[in-house]
């Protein structure tokens, strides 16, 4: 089961906490399920427009809110979220509209803004249930962010666990496969040029050694090529 997931949060409130939270939904869900503006956009494309486009798409948005996320550029000035081209404005605006999880992610302490401090256009964001995510807690402050995504807990997920030790057995099998006949292919090879099989030249004990080792080795790097088609 995957969701698309859009990650809204500004650079110098949130920045590291949304990125490494991308790089863990990453291991998830395929990448292209993921909206992370500095790895999504493409050179010359419209901001807004494509934003607006990705939530669209999306079947979640995380909302990144740290202790700098209402901050005033100057004093004396509101804070950007009231600014009419304020991109994270634009986002929750386009989010709030749509049927959708809206999840509000409180990084490091921060508390959930006040709703009359934003404007109109967004204020709904301020009833929202939130998460925290802490960096003392951070894989478990993850792990149930990803359960609010999916609407299942960890323990619930038995079909994703039992999905990925069917792959890995599938791509350890496959490695030693093909292990195995690589080395099929190099006994046949002696025979031909030698005209004695390999068990004559190595012995019977080294042959077997030779095989067990073959199809212990093919199935480790199955199984580290089915890791590196999952990191992608």
């Amino acid at each position: 089961m995957s969701k698309r997931v859009f990650i809204s949060y500004r650079r110098e409130d949130t920045g590291p906490s949304a990125g490494r939270v991308y790089d863990r939904l990453r291991k998830i869900f395929p990448e292209s399920d993921v909206y992370f503006d500095l790895s999504t956009i493409k050179a010359g494309e419209d901001f807004t427009k494509s934003i607006v486009s990705a939530i669209e798409r999306s079947d979640a948005v995380l909302v990144f809110m740290g202790k700098n996320w209402m901050a005033q550029r100057h004093d004396g000035e509101l804070a950007r979220i009231w600014e009419p081209n304020d991109y994270v404005r634009a986002e929750l605006r386009a989010a709030l509209v749509r049927p959708i999880l809206v999840l509000p992610v409180l990084v490091d302490g921060a508390q959930m803004v006040q709703s009359n401090l934003l404007p109109d256009d967004v204020r709904a964001i301020a009833a929202r249930n939130a998460v925290p995510l802490r960096l003392e807690s951070f894989d478990d402050d993850t792990e149930n962010i990803v359960s609010n995504i999916l609407g299942v807990s960890a323990k619930e997920r038995l079909w994703d666990d039992r999905g990925k030790i069917t792959k890995k057995l599938v791509f350890s099998l496959a490695g030693c496969i093909v292990a195995l006949a690589a080395l099929g292919l190099g006994a046949l090879v002696h025979f031909w040029i030698l005209a004695r099989p390999l068990s004559a030249s190595v012995g019977t004990a080294a042959t077997t050694l030779l095989l067990i080792l073959g199809g212990i080795l093919g199935a480790w790097m199955g199984l580290q090529y089915e890791a590196r088609i999952r990191r992608r």
